[in-house]
């Protein structure tokens, strides 16, 4: 119904058929007539499912759906235009997710998770060995191109020219492109181009060739921003130039075309009006269009210095280089109209406190965030109209992967020790408000996973897990119990794997009667028992404590490295989503990954090479992380039977 409403796409078979199963090294896969599923992304019951799992079941069900005319009734020429149907279709499920889910703070929400995926996974992929183009020039292995570039990358290209067309003037394009093109077999440049004769007076068609750079040039575009304000003219200068590094194969770049959409707000946060110099229109948001290396805009009756709301909504794919005052940004995340760019304010705040204490000498500081920031958290947390999940990601500070990308030299167990410090402040700095925010949101009634429902139970979760973290250091037994207790009498599974994440996370003495009774429960679920094993090894280190369970979880009963959802749940959490536990300064997280990668790749190439990725940074890395990890990458490049899969990725880090 979606599909036929917003893109006027009707379904063309009289049945839509799908199967499920459990070993699958994909999430799901679009076959016309007959979809395949990954038993993740298809089985859902409020009993063994959470709130995202319901959330991906929305998401990879709609992808596979919309792939019926975004893939298989237009689809691709040949492998390298993989993103025509990959980054349009991921487009199309996200604007799908965003409007189900209805309020503007819920499409945020959605919107900042999305970019937050793009960030922590696809801007280090385009700054690594593995860095490629959305349209790449070639390649060994095509499995290994099914990628975050290609993908979510790819989709933000799409979402680029639907910013530059307007929502009417895309629905435009994608009827052309349907007129043109069913039932063929295309490219990327036949995608854009329709969009663009269908709105030939917009910027897209005028800047159609330069455009299509997004497509052949790898790497992440930096847009530098620097403003200046003429109190006696009122007017407000802007200029914004951009630069992107050199990635493999590609030394050089040409500009490229970035809508950088921008809101100017006063000292009160009040929203000021734009108007462009020579201009008569005034407006409360506007899309700058920057084409050149550097190009200036000048906006006129502009009565006080005024605080910039820059890309607003991430208008385009690019790290944003604006030097803003923390009194500016504090203004932004008080106020900001635009709920992406709040939320990305109170962000750079906190990374900003989190690099100068990893750059700092010395013991790390147990008050790394000024008083005022921490207030103007509180203030979220308390406010009276904003949605339960954005607070969630408002509070939520920026994870140890997106603060190392910040870094030249990363020192990983530095990282891990500032990001548990900041996180202990707020734990107790907060800790009434949590408690007032744990009350006041803990009745869902009836599960729903609608979007204030979900939004609520994350929230609680979150204050649970600070509640717990407050009464490690404070030898406070109550919230420990609660927890449990909580764990006990769940309705759902988001309540009591919320319950159960934070005894674990915060170490609490009752999380192992907790894991042992949550096994006990759900010892027939295998989807279930993913999430246990995952949950340990995510788990916070704290003394190197997480590798040795996990060598012992691996020799669990219910442990099979066969299976890619088990082999995802437990050495992938633990190699690629847990730094502070990985990076060991005695190598014997570099020592762990390298056998798995091998044992891997004698069974399940595909697997084994998403498993060697891990390493990809390992030139960033500080002494003695960095010989340590190249001595483990080299160790799987000497074998002489490895797939083709691996051996792409390892020969690739290497010669980085």
């Amino acid at each position: 119904a979606w599909d036929e409403a917003r893109f006027g796409l009707p379904l063309d078979l009289e049945r839509f058929m799908i199967v499920a199963t459990s070993d699958f090294n994909m999430g799901a896969m679009e076959n016309k007539g007959l979809n395949i599923f990954n038993t993740k992304y298809v089985l859902a019951s409020q009993s063994t499912a959470t709130d995202v799992d319901f959330a991906n079941v929305e998401s990879v069900v709609g992808h596979e759906y919309f792939h019926n005319w975004t893939g298989n009734r237009i689809t691709c020429r040949d492998w390298f235009q993989l993103s025509l149907k990959e980054g349009l279709t991921v487009f199309r499920d996200q604007e799908f997710s965003m409007d189900m889910a209805g309020t503007p703070s819920a499409r945020a929400v959605k919107r900042i998770e999305d970019v937050r995926v793009l960030r922590t996974v696809q801007f280090p992929e385009d700054a690594g060995p593995m860095a490629h183009p959305v349209r790449p020039d070639s390649y060994i292995e095509i499995n290994n191109f099914y990628t975050v570039t290609i993908y979510e990358k790819g989709s933000e290209v799409v979402r680029m020219q639907h910013n530059l067309v307007g929502r009417d003037g895309f629905a435009q394009g994608m009827k052309l492109y349907f007129e043109r093109h069913d039932g063929q077999a295309v490219t990327c440049d036949d995608f854009v181009q329709a969009i663009a004769d269908a709105n030939p007076s917009s910027a897209l068609a005028q800047h159609l060739e330069q455009f299509k750079r997004w497509y052949s040039q790898s790497g992440t575009p930096v847009v530098h921003a620097r403003g200046q304000y003429d109190a006696a003219a009122q007017t407000y200068a802007l200029t914004l130039s951009q630069s992107c590094a050199a990635t493999p194969g590609q030394a050089d770049k040409l500009p490229f075309v970035i809508p950088v959409e921008i809101g100017l707000l006063g000292q009160d946060g009040s929203a000021l009006p734009l108007q462009l110099q020579g201009t008569d229109a005034t407006t409360a948001s506007q899309t700058l269009v920057l084409t050149e290396a550097t190009q200036t805009w000048v906006f006129t009756g502009v009565t006080q210095a005024p605080v910039p709301s820059l890309l607003r909504g991430f208008s385009a794919p690019v790290v944003l280089d604006y030097d803003g005052s923390d009194a500016e940004l504090l203004t932004q995340l008080a106020h900001d109209s635009d709920a992406f760019n709040r939320w990305e304010a109170g962000q750079r705040l906190a990374l900003r406190y989190a690099l100068q204490a990893v750059r700092a000498d010395g013991a790390v500081a147990a008050d790394i965030l000024p008083g005022d920031f921490v207030a103007a958290l509180r203030d979220v947390l308390r406010h009276p109209t904003l949605d339960a999940a954005y607070k969630d990601l408002v509070l939520t500070l920026p994870a140890e992967s997106y603060i190392a990308e910040q870094l030249d030299v990363v020192d990983p167990q530095r990282i891990h020790a500032v990001r548990e410090s900041m996180r202990q402040q707020l734990a107790e700095a907060l800790q009434a408000d949590w408690a007032w925010a744990f009350d006041t949101h803990s009745a869902t009634g009836a599960y729903q996973p609608d979007p204030i429902s979900c939004g609520r139970r994350a929230l609680t979760g979150s204050a649970l897990l600070m509640l717990c973290l407050a009464a490690r250091t404070s030898g406070d037994t109550v919230w420990p119990g609660k927890a449990y207790q909580r764990f006990k009498d769940a309705g759902n599974m988001t309540d009591r794997f919320n319950a159960l994440s934070a005894l674990v996370n915060s170490g609490a003495e009752l999380a192992k009667p907790a894991l042992e009774r949550f096994h006990a429960l759900f010892k027939s679920e295998p989807l279930v028992i993913d999430k246990w094993f995952s949950l340990q090894a995510s788990n916070c280190d704290r003394g190197g404590q997480v590798l040795p369970a996990v060598k012992q979880l691996m020799k669990h009963a219910d442990f099979s490295l066969k299976n890619p959802n088990r082999a995802r749940s437990l050495i992938f959490s633990y190699c690629s989503a847990n730094p502070g536990a990985f990076h060991r300064t005695d190598a014997a997280g570099y020592v762990f990954w390298s056998e798995r990668v091998l044992e891997l790749d004698a069974i399940n190439p595909q697997v084994a090479a998403r498993l060697a990725r891990a390493l990809d940074r390992w030139s960033k890395l500080a002494e003695p992380y960095r010989t340590a990890a190249r001595e483990a990458i080299a160790r799987v490049a000497a074998k002489p039977d490895l797939s083709n899969d691996v051996r792409e990725v390892v020969t690739r880090a290497l010669g980085d």
